[in-house]
């Protein structure tokens, strides 16, 4: 008889134990499929345009500024010290184009024509005396070496006279157009590489591209950073946006612009939010080099802006999920 109740006992045991089993599994729901990942905001990042000392800093991490705010200077005498020699020669090249535009002056013509008269007399007077040492030469009253010498002065003066003749004929032509388009270009060229300069001289002051939150400041007054370093980072943007990775069998059915909800770390409600953008290319390992057991285990990565006005005071890099719906 007591074998029969220890057996009658283990029976409803048994059968106690599978209902608690039973009652457990109805009472459970299965987890629902999430995608995870972190809210960012946008950054925008001020870069060196050359390695120079920083020499003044405005701003400290964590302050809000506005578009265009200084964020912090470099040192900028050397490329202010080549602007002003541009400056100097676009002056030197301008005065250069007036003259010849102008042509010479009429001093400089009246000069140049008093030269010729000058040449013609020289020429004169050497012809005279060159025609009477051949006829002394002749008679053997001078010798062969001083009738040679009043020929050359005679041929001396007759280049100088077509030297000067020459001169004064530039002059009343005036300046070449070639020469003065010449000269005009050069004032171009100088006065391009001066707003060129001037340009660059601007970005030697560091400000800001847009609103944003000073995120980092990673050199400090008296650094002097590699060029294309990155001077600032600002957090931009009216709200952050979430980053998350979406398992495969999800991507096919997920649009942009379609409302999800994400539940945020540290939040008791969801936010919504919309699909910005979502990659065609999965992260990591290519989807041909799996099989279709393995590319079930394959993410994309995927934007999603954030719709909720409260969502303006969250921080970057809070862990995020989005849930994941068959539609």
């Amino acid at each position: 008889m007591t074998f029969i109740k220890a057996l009658q006992v283990k029976k409803m045991i048994q059968k106690i134990s599978i209902c608690i089993v039973l009652l457990c599994c109805l009472g459970c729901e299965p987890k629902q499929p999430e995608a995870l990942g972190t809210l960012e905001w946008d950054r925008v990042n001020s870069r060196a345009v050359a390695s120079e000392v920083i020499t003044h800093v405005s701003v400290k991490q964590g302050d809000f500024v506005s578009k265009g705010t200084l964020l912090l200077k470099l040192d900028n005498r050397k490329v202010l010290a080549e602007r002003n020699q541009i400056k100097a020669e676009i002056e030197e090249a301008q005065w250069l184009l007036k003259e010849l535009e102008a042509g010479p002056r009429p001093e400089t013509i009246a000069e140049a024509r008093a030269r010729v008269k000058a040449a013609t007399a020289v020429l004169v007077n050497a012809q005279v005396i060159y025609e009477r040492r051949k006829v002394l030469y002749a008679g053997n009253f001078v010798s062969q070496e001083q009738r040679d010498i009043a020929k050359k002065d005679f041929l001396d003066a007759q280049s100088y006279l077509t030297e000067q003749e020459e001169a004064l004929a530039k002059l009343l032509a005036g300046s070449r157009l070639e020469e003065i388009e010449q000269a005009r270009s050069r004032v171009q060229g100088l006065q391009s590489r001066l707003q060129q300069l001037t340009l660059l001289l601007a970005d030697y002051d560091v400000t800001a591209s847009r609103d944003g939150l000073v995120d980092s400041l990673p050199f400090k007054l008296g650094d002097r950073p590699q060029e294309g370093a990155i001077l600032a980072t600002l957090l931009s943007g009216k709200r952050p946006w979430a980053r998350v990775y979406v398992p495969e069998p999800y991507r096919s059915i997920m649009k942009p612009r379609q409302n999800y909800k994400l539940h945020i770390d540290g939040q008791s409600s969801p936010y919504s939010a919309t699909l910005r953008t979502i990659s065609s290319e999965a992260s990591f390992t290519p989807y041909f080099a799996l099989s279709e057991k393995d590319r079930s285990r394959l993410s994309y990565v995927a934007e999603l802006d954030l719709v909720d006005e409260k969502a303006d005071s969250l921080t970057a890099g809070t862990p995020v999920q989005l849930i994941l719906e068959k539609r």
